[in-house]
């Protein structure tokens, strides 16, 4: 390419030399360029983001489609790019998700089926976030201007806002050309209600977001990007690609690197000659990280289609955290400074629980700021704004927080309980507080406030009549427990007998046997921690009392998460009006605050990308007896064994793992790297595999008959059993779920029992699960269904589901939350 005349050189900024500038490179287009289509819908993604597709179609796209039946067909193209090729399972996936809409919906593209475009050649896979953003964005010119006049760049958090946006798309693309009067680009820009945010307004920002229409085949404009690279040369976090980022404070980014370049001084005798070609448009707006009403958009401003915002795929309380944090102390939440992000972690459980506003949290960050060991200076202006009179959150009145909500409050031994159902109950309008003395760092729900009860290692798991009344003197005048609406346990449930002094509302939500806690005499560690056998019979029969009385009282709620235990208490009780509840566990799983994920509101996508089918859950109870432990290696048991010794010509090289085998701990999110699972069941519901179910994971599970040869042979399930507990209804019809401890597995009894309570345990109740019958049937069944792409199919109904499972769950907690709350 030539060099430009001298006088259109220019400096490099603070180089103080006049490098070689270049011509852009002479665009190819069709013969005079009239027969390309008018505009490609360009969704650009990674694989990993998978997820975000799937939901922008399944649930935006379905709500604001982009034809109407009677549209007629458009010169627009549905294009998805990938700077790799995507394997075929990944694009009959996409399809599969695009002809869900239906073709009354998407009928007006130009053709039926998708366009997926990738690059010609090997990307360099150490390109950073902002490095692949820009070689994406420019090399789609060179990619699209041979078949297209201009190209929409629509990332996966750009959602439409109203119906029929195709055509919409395609007039609006017509004012993009490269004539005299034409725009080479239309875009928003920025309009976060929070002009602090980013710095926004100190640093003057009306950069014109990267998702925008753009025009293809246009000499001046290939000129033009040619100068923004040259400007902006590879350097810091854009070393390997030029025109990624202007290398100051927030703006990475090529969006940000082409306005900057206009806008330099520098650069003004080009730059005036230009700046009409670039079009503010509210036909997208880009709002950043704004949580946002699409009917409000709409009525404020009719002629935005779409939105652009993270919001879409980022939990409300992520949303509020970063705002109040870059507004309140001009930095990111996490900077790994331990003690401001412990402040700002325990103010993100608050806002996911629905406990804090965002004023409470600029409160509470303001307040924390106040020590010594908090690392960066708050906003003076704003922590003035919001401070009340006493300025620290903690002096506010508990009757005025929370306005109009219910406020729930547990104390459970084990965070995943509250964890699975906290978002639920978020959404439907209450607020659940979780003291978790026991299994809680994961959750980030440890106790901050409880007193006199402490897990003292399981000892109080039952705790003494003196431990009882202590409590009820610690809490009688609580101010805490004066706002709380209703009192909910999960593990173990019978610790709600702390909360029958207070005359609210109880919500039993059992997710493991009734009697955890009070007779349980077949869990090893209970017998070590204070258990007595006579003890235990009084305390069971004053328990069952005690929930009978509750269940007459219709402010309460007896319900349980799973099929198995709801009919447990139905059983053991009498109490026909037993609820079934299912655990969420679909929200915040296996992610840590500031770790990969954490601010996500969407699962991760399944994508296999390691060959190994798992063996689920963890623990598998493998390696012990009910009252032994150390037993074996888990890889020694007859089972294991039994899958090792399937012949290769059978098994195909389908490698079965235990997630020990290759990984440390059991969070779940580790399997969706993997083509499957089999559930290794011990329990007949666990929150773990729940989790799992939720990811929407291709899941096996041995067949009941051979559940039952291996309990036979192998006492695989002896857990499901706590204890043995006193059948007090006289129920003569169903078979006991414990039986005995000493019971025949090869008697009639057994088998009766087995028969009628087995079939109720959650891996036999939730849909599209596949059984077999042995290990051999497992690699038959598998070989088949991988080939096949059924696999890709299961997790696809898997997905719709847990959708309409998440709707349902959100009613009944409106059903629950309406019957407790007490004004």
């Amino acid at each position: 390419a030539r060099k430009l005349k001298d006088a259109d050189t220019y400096f490099y900024r603070g180089y103080g030399i006049a490098p070689p500038v270049f011509q852009g490179r002479v665009p190819e287009t069709a013969a005079g360029g009239q027969d390309r289509v008018q505009v490609a819908f360009v969704m650009p993604f990674v694989e990993f983001q998978l997820v975000k597709v799937a939901t922008l179609l399944t649930e935006h796209w379905a709500r604001f489609p982009p034809c109407r039946p009677d549209t007629p067909r458009q010169s627009a193209d549905l294009v998805f790019f990938t700077e790799n090729p995507l394997g075929p399972g990944i694009q009959r996936r996409i399809r599969s998700y695009y002809a869900g809409l239906g073709a009354e919906r998407t009928g007006c593209f130009r053709t039926d089926e998708p366009i997926f475009l990738s690059m010609t050649a090997e990307v360099n896979p150490e390109l950073s976030h902002l490095e692949g953003a820009a070689f994406t964005f420019y090399s789609l010119f060179r990619l699209l201007e041979k078949r297209y006049q201009t190209f929409a760049l629509v990332e996966p958090d750009v959602a439409p806002i109203q119906p029929n946006f195709l055509p919409a798309l395609v007039k609006k693309s017509r004012s993009v050309n490269c004539d005299s009067d034409g725009f080479w680009q239309f875009g928003s820009l920025p309009l976060t209600k929070d002009v602090d945010a980013g710095m926004l307004r100190e640093r003057v920002d009306y950069h014109m977001n990267g998702n925008a229409i753009y025009v293809l085949g246009c000499a001046e404009f290939e000129e033009y990007k040619c100068r923004v690279q040259s400007f902006y040369i590879p350097k810091d976090e854009c070393e390997l690609v030029a025109g990624c980022s202007t290398h100051e404070a927030y703006e990475g980014g090529y969006d940000h690197a082409l306005y900057r370049f206009r806008m330099h001084p520098d650069n003004y005798e080009y730059a005036r000659l230009i700046l009409h070609k670039f079009g503010y448009s509210d036909f997208v707006q880009n709002r950043g990280e704004c949580v946002y009403d699409p009917a409000v958009v709409v009525r404020e401003s009719p002629s935005t289609y779409f939105v652009h915002s993270k919001s879409i795929y980022q939990n409300e309380a992520a949303t509020i955290l970063k705002e109040v944090t870059v507004s309140v102390l001009k930095r990111e939440p996490c900077n790994r400074d331990s003690s401001t992000e412990k402040a700002l972690e325990k103010i993100y459980h608050n806002l996911r629980s629905g406990e804090y506003t965002k004023a409470d949290a600029v409160r509470a960050l303001c307040d924390a700021s106040k020590y010594t060991i908090f690392g960066p200076r708050p906003s003076t202006r704003l922590c003035e704004m919001y401070a009340d009179a006493a300025s620290a959150l903690e002096a506010q009145d508990w009757n005025a927080r929370m306005p109009g909500k219910t406020y729930l409050w547990t104390m459970d031994f084990h965070g995943g309980p509250a964890n699975c159902d906290m978002s639920m109950i978020a959404k439907a309008g209450g607020t659940l507080h979780a003291e978790i003395d026991g299994i809680c760092g994961f959750y980030g729900l440890c106790k901050e406030r409880l007193k006199v009860i402490k897990a003292d290692h399981w000892k109080e798991f039952d705790p003494t009549e003196k431990q009882k009344k202590d409590f009820e003197i610690a809490y009688r005048d609580d101010p805490e427990f004066k706002r709380v609406d209703a009192f909910i346990c999960h593990h173990p449930v019978a610790n709600c007998e702390l909360f029958l002094p207070f005359n609210r509302s109880i919500i039993i939500h059992a997710t493991t046997r009734l009697e955890f806690g009070r007779h349980d005499e077949g869990i090893d560690w209970r017998l070590s921690s204070g258990y007595d056998r006579d003890v235990g019979k009084v305390k069971w029969q004053k328990w069952v009392r005690t929930v009978q009385n509750l269940a007459k009282d219709k402010r309460n709620v007896i319900a349980a998460n799973n099929v198995y235990d709801r009919d447990y208490i139905k059983y053991f009780t009498g109490i026909e009006d037993v609820e079934l509840l299912p655990s969420w566990c679909g929200d915040n799983v296996g992610t840590t605050f500031c770790e990969d994920g954490w601010e996500s509101s969407i699962a991760p996508g399944w994508l296999p990308t390691k060959p190994e089918v798992m063996i689920v859950p963890y623990r598998s109870n493998l390696d012990r007896s009910r009252y032994k432990t150390g037993v074996r290696d888990p890889a020694n048991h007859p089972i294991i064994k039994e899958l090792d010794s399937v012949p290769e010509k059978i098994s195909n090289g389908t490698d079965v793992k235990m997630i020990r085998d290759l990984y440390s701990d059991s969070n779940p999110l580790r399997m969706l790297k993997h083509p499957a699972i089999i559930i290794l069941p011990y329990q007949v519901s666990t929150m773990n595999l729940v989790e799992l179910y939720r990811l929407n994971v291709p899941t096996f599970c041995p067949s009941l008959s051979l559940l039952k040869r291996w309990c036979r042979e192998h006492d695989l399930m002896w857990e499901v059993y706590y204890g043995w507990p006193e059948n007090l209804m006289g129920v003569k019809d169903i078979p006991n779920p414990n039986g005995h401890a000493l019971m025949d597995k090869y008697s009639k009894e057994w088998e009766e029992m087995f028969d009628h309570w087995i079939p109720k345990s959650d891996f036999y109740q939730f849909p599209h699960i596949t059984y077999f019958d042995s290990w051999e049937h497992f690699h038959k069944q598998y070989k088949i269904m991988a080939s096949n792409g059924e696999l890709d199919a299961i997790n696809h109904k898997m997905t719709q589901t847990n959708a309409a499972l998440k709707e349902e769950l959100i009613d009944k907690w409106k059903s629950v939350l309406q019957r407790v709350k007490r004004h």
